[in-house]
């Protein structure tokens, strides 16, 4: 390119040139401060994405509100845990100690029908003695000295 045919450009264009290297060092500037942004922009269709399930929040919370009710369910079963365990032990010897209560109920249901058994006898030999001491009891009331006679 020719020199002399710059200087006879006009001032203003003159002007305009001398601003050109300060116009592309700050365009520099902004083309690498500016860079980031197609990292910003793939980051806000991530978040866009991910923030799509929002509108079904409270469906969730819905249906998970039964949660702390059931947390403290199984908070009280862990701390009735070793009672129950104990229960359990115990239990185990149910059958054992049922057929032992069983055959003593068996015995004391033989020695009750036993008992019945006497107190009948017992009740027939009193009426038999009542009947023999009551015409003793009506000639004791005939004699002289006694309460009814």
């Amino acid at each position: 390119m020719d020199l002399p045919l710059i200087g006879s450009l006009p001032a203003h264009v003159l002007g305009a040139l001398r601003v050109l290297p300060s116009l592309d060092a700050r365009l520099k500037a902004v083309e690498e401060h500016t860079a980031v942004l197609t990292d910003v922009r793939a980051a806000i269709v991530d978040v866009a994405r991910d923030t799509s399930a929002l509108p079904a929040l409270p469906e969730v919370a819905r249906a998970t509100s039964i949660l702390p009710d059931m947390q403290r369910s199984m908070e009280e079963i862990e701390r009735a845990m070793p009672t129950l365990v104990d229960v359990q032990r115990h239990l185990a010897t149910l059958p054992e100690t049922m057929a032992k209560l069983d055959e003593g109920l068996n015995a004391l249901a033989a020695t009750l029908d036993r008992l019945l058994t006497s107190l009948n006898r017992l009740d027939d030999n009193v009426a038999s003695l009542r009947g023999a001491v009551e015409p003793l009891g009506r000639i004791a009331d005939r004699l002289p000295g006694s309460r009814r006679g």
